[in-house]
């Protein structure tokens, strides 16, 4: 597993520059932008962006939780604990943020692609994840500070 953590950390630091960048992009950059654009013009860039958006998302997603989970035996085992060290809560505490993030995700694409209504959390989907997603970088740097 140890020659495998390398290549996962890449993996996992290019796809949360992907999915927190689109984050930032749509809750700060976006939903500004839409304000000084008609109606109709608005709606057909979010139609745009969104399309492209929910080809690569997801993948994006599971890709972080594919890694993060590839990457977390290295900090967190039977051997090493799970609560033993405060590297290892904050730890824990970042991977629960992580869960509410891709619950999100699910949640979302369900709502789009099982059950064809729209996403009664949609207003607020974004902004949480972007809060969260922060979060969790300043917990992965700061849990080795501790």
């Amino acid at each position: 597993m140890e020659n495998i953590y390398p290549y996962a950390l890449l993996v996992h630091i290019f796809c949360a520059i992907i999915f927190i960048g689109y984050l930032f992009f749509d809750v700060v950059i976006f939903s500004r932008a839409k304000k000084s654009l008609d109606e109709k013009t608005a709606n057909l860039m979010e139609k745009a962006i969104s399309s492209k958006a929910i080809k690569i998302m997801p993948i994006c997603v599971l890709l972080l939780l594919l890694t993060g989970g590839m990457m977390m035996s290295k900090w967190v085992n039977k051997e090493l604990g799970y609560f033993d060290s405060s590297l290892q809560v904050l730890f824990m505490i970042k991977v629960s943020l992580a869960c509410i993030i891709f619950l999100a995700v699910i949640f979302s694409l369900s709502c789009k692609f099982i059950f064809k209504i729209p996403n009664p959390l949609a207003k607020i989907i974004h902004p949480l994840a972007l809060t969260l997603a922060i979060c969790i970088v300043f917990l992965a740097k700061f849990m080795f500070y501790l």
